[in-house]
């Protein structure tokens, strides 16, 4: 188990706005923030009715990230503290927009889903979502020209089957 610890700034509770409308299925909203050596992190809490989803964001001012999405807080705060002691940690897939992830438009909450594309070389992780299932994604893991898939099912799983597959590479340095 790594011994790991948070160095970002503390959260600090972002203020949204009265008669904010939320999408169905989702009862209460919390949003997040912290910084460190110029990243930028959110941490949205949705409660829904079967429990809570927390996504982890982080920007360096132009591009943005989603870390996982998770649903305990301390899975949260472990991919945090895993990307302040080093970046190349986590598999984090890039969102085809810019920064910030969260934001406010007409007093509604916008976010992305856990999906995206993390590169390193001719290696990379793509997530994208099930269109035929709301919350689910699929996971590939490619290798040059070769394709595999590690599955699909609910974005938490499939987020921890993806730092799971990535992780042991990792460890087994078959990403560098």
């Amino acid at each position: 188990m790594r011994n790991l610890d948070i160095k970002a700034t503390p959260w600090q509770q972002e203020v949204l706005p009265d008669g904010l409308h939320l999408p169905a299925g989702v009862d209460a909203a919390l949003l997040e923030t912290c910084q460190f050596e110029g990243w930028h992190y959110q941490r949205l809490q949705l409660q829904t009715a079967s429990g809570l989803k927390c996504y982890l964001y982080v920007d360096d001012g132009d591009q943005a990230w989603v870390l996982g999405v998770f649903d305990t807080l301390g899975q949260a705060d472990f991919f945090l503290a895993l990307h302040n002691a080093n970046p190349l940690y986590v598999p984090a897939l890039l969102i085809e927009q810019d920064a910030p992830a969260v934001r406010m438009v007409d007093q509604q909450l916008h976010w992305p889903v856990y999906a995206g594309l993390y590169r390193v070389g001719f290696k990379s992780y793509r997530v994208e979502p099930v269109e035929t299932e709301a919350d689910w994604v699929r996971a590939e893991y490619i290798d040059g020209y070769r394709v595999e898939s590690l599955g699909e099912g609910p974005e938490i799983e499939v987020c921890l089957q993806v730092y799971s597959h990535f992780d042991g590479r990792l460890r087994g340095c078959k990403m560098c």
